[in-house]
């Protein structure tokens, strides 16, 4: 089970919210898919989740390094606790995504590990 890559992001909150008012539903599809906007439409405050998302999604990029993906093909959901878990559409059981997202009212953090995957997982 080889390290793979580390990534981690940083977004300010009004960001995420600035482009949602901006551009609308071409930003949110464009960023989000179905899955996750349906998530994040349970929480109180929708932008900080989706900062955390798009944070989480960049860890990603960026632990992956030149690999060629774009934002819908990084999903980014929760467990039956609440815990965060990445999903790749063109990767999937080829490696493994480790996540953690944090956020507080004006910013929004994300770390990405990926190992290859673990033999017999």
């Amino acid at each position: 089970m080889g390290l793979i890559g580390n990534g981690v992001d940083i977004i300010e909150v009004k960001r995420i919210k600035g482009a949602v008012e901006k551009y609308g539903k071409i930003f949110l599809k464009r960023i989000f898919t179905d899955k996750e906007l349906e998530c994040v439409k349970q929480h109180n405050n929708s932008y900080q989740h989706m900062a955390g998302r798009f944070a989480a999604k960049e860890a990603v990029f960026k632990a992956l390094g030149k690999a060629t993906l774009n934002f819908q093909d990084v999903e980014i959901l929760n467990d039956s606790q609440g815990k965060p878990y990445c999903s790749l559409i063109n990767l999937k059981n080829k490696v493994d995504i480790y996540i953690s997202i944090s956020h507080i009212k004006n910013y929004a953090v994300a770390s990405a590990i990926i190992t290859e995957k673990a033999c017999g997982s």
